[in-house]
């Protein structure tokens, strides 16, 4: 399992929305908006439940962007470093 690259503050990656072209806002892993307690969970658990393949969930994460413009929330998958 690799390391996600925006959870742990390695790269600043800027995502535009699909509708407006504005800048993306990161709110986090997915996974951690499942229940209050989501973020002290373990992650290979986690990872059964976070919407990708078994495969994908091994190389990637699913975070969640918000447009701020139109108030629209886009998943996107971010490959592991």
């Amino acid at each position: 399992m690799g390391i996600c690259p925006l959870c742990n503050a390695l790269e600043s990656q800027t995502y535009s929305c699909q509708n407006c072209q504005g800048i993306l806002q990161d709110y986090g892993k997915a996974v951690d908006y499942i229940d209050d307690y989501s973020a002290y969970m373990d992650q290979e658990l986690l990872s059964a439940v976070d919407g990708l393949t078994h495969n994908n969930s091994n190389e990637c994460c699913n975070h969640i962007f918000y447009c701020g413009v139109c108030n629209v929330e886009t998943e996107v998958v971010v490959k592991f470093v």
